[in-house]
């Protein structure tokens, strides 16, 4: 899913307007406002970072915090165990502009607040925002720079120390919005001819998520255009049995119009 990512360098940028990162599009990462690499290595810490990460702007509960870190009955200890682990979390993260503590605390509750831009989520979100800013200004080029370097961001699952049951939802809107960019990405390219650029990373695609009709339209269009119509067709046929066995349905109509256009040749072949 990142084969057109270019690795955004956020400790770079971090060195270079002052902010600190964190990273929460995989395994949790903290640079300072230098490109440090901060350690935050004890499990329970990363857990709530994450948690409020999560929540970010937000006041997280006590009750809700015990619930993420101990997923079974808390400990008697609990929220002296949460008191100290936020009083490790602030002697670890640098104060914001404004010289306040990261993390702030209120009777029984916690919030973490962060400058713009110091969020890998909010940053991914800008990108790909802007990427499509971009492209219906007819700006192709700068629409496939912010898309890379969105895509760039992701190094695995949504808040990837939490439990599952806690990001559910997040976790399924950022995967939703990072697809989104991927097939935008991917119809640039196409749009300006790149067949043997999407061809190789389509095929793996529709492999491993099979059920995504919008890269089989994709990857029909790209043989199509190459001048492989002979396996578009039998790429659709591929899609179709699929369907139709595994979940007793036909293909979109989106998919089953640009078959149409394979069979009647009218799509353009070799098309820049």
């Amino acid at each position: 899913m990142e084969s057109y990512a270019s690795q955004t360098n956020m400790e770079v940028r971090g060195a270079r307007d002052g902010r600190i990162r964190f990273r929460v599009l995989g395994p949790l990462e903290v640079y300072g406002s230098d490109g440090t690499l901060i350690d935050i290595h004890q499990h329970k810490p990363r857990v709530l970072l994450s948690l409020l990460l999560l929540n970010a702007g937000t006041w997280v509960s006590i009750n809700r915090i015990c619930a993420v870190l101990w997923e079974d009955e808390p400990p008697r200890s609990s929220f002296g165990n949460i008191k100290t682990y936020v009083s490790q979390l602030r002697r670890a993260l640098p104060p914001n502009h404004a010289e306040h503590s990261r993390i702030e605390s209120r009777s029984g509750a916690y919030r973490i607040n962060l400058a713009p831009g110091e969020l890998d989520v909010s940053v991914f979100e800008k990108m790909a925002y802007r990427g499509r800013e971009a492209l219906h200004g007819g700006a192709d080029e700068s629409a496939l720079e912010y898309f890379q370097e969105a895509l760039g961001l992701w190094r695995g699952q949504p808040f990837d120390e939490l439990p599952e049951d806690t990001t559910l939802a997040e976790a399924a809107r950022m995967e939703e919005q990072h697809w989104a960019v991927l097939e935008d990405l991917i119809d640039v390219h196409l749009s300006h001819g790149h067949y043997d650029v999407v061809l190789p990373t389509l095929r793996a695609l529709t492999i491993e998520y099979p059920l995504r009709e919008r890269l089989w339209g994709q990857l029909l269009l790209a043989l199509h255009r190459s001048g492989r119509r002979a396996e578009a067709l039998s790429a659709y046929q591929a899609v179709y049995r699929l369907l139709t066995n595994e979940l007793g349905i036909e293909p979109g109509a989106d998919l089953r119009r640009l078959h149409q256009q394979v069979l009647g040749g009218d799509l353009d072949v070799g098309q820049d």
